[in-house]
């Protein structure tokens, strides 16, 4: 049922909503500007006065909140003085969560997005290039607190978030969260061992 008129938030946050939650289900491709306009109760043309470049825009748009979001997320664990082990295991647990909240209709955008725009759409492979760096680069920096050589740290990482990200699709495709949970815990084992080595 349609929430009313005045209650609903700005129109460019319900475009953005919408098309993040429809990218995350389907991909870019699939998703087209009429079915995000119709999930955000918006009229037909304020999406360009919101995002006059159209869709892609929007993509970026939903790419760069994401990002924003999962910096936030892994700022505050930082700040609570996670331990990089404890941090994966916080965030499988909530990305298991999420997945299972959603009835495994949504997954990751970053890897939904890049699927089929990347390298066609160069603006939107920047943004989520971006995204993938900042949170590469992030737990290096953590890895690297815990005594582990930049180059080191490096691989453990890009590893940390193939596995991650792969976790997620395996996840969705078995409808099992526990995956997500199994994935981290390997990851840590992996981490403990490759320090000790």
């Amino acid at each position: 049922m349609p929430v009313s008129k005045d209650k609903l938030p700005p129109t460019r946050d319900r475009i953005l909503k919408a098309a993040r939650r429809l990218f995350q289900q389907r991909g870019y491709y699939a998703v087209g500007t009429a079915e995000i306009l119709e999930q955000a109760q918006a009229p037909k043309g304020s999406m360009y006065h919101h995002f006059p470049d159209g869709k892609e825009q929007i993509a970026i748009a939903a790419v760069n909140k994401i990002h924003s979001d999962l910096m936030s997320r892994l700022q505050k664990l930082e700040d609570d003085q996670h331990s990089v082990a404890d941090m994966l295991r916080l965030f499988a647990k909530g990305m298991a969560h999420w997945l299972k909240e959603s009835e495994w209709r949504e997954g990751t955008m970053l890897v939904s997005t890049t699927v089929g725009s990347v390298p066609q759409l160069p603006k939107l492979h920047a943004a989520i290039k971006e995204a993938f760096n900042d949170w590469r680069q992030h737990i290096v920096k953590a890895l690297q607190r815990e005594g582990w050589k930049r180059s080191t740290a490096l691989s453990a990482a890009q590893t940390i978030i193939a596995a991650t990200e792969g976790a997620m699709i395996l996840a969705r495709i078995d409808q099992d969260e526990r995956i997500v949970i199994n994935v981290a815990e390997n990851l840590v084992a992996m981490l403990s061992a490759t320090k000790a080595s």
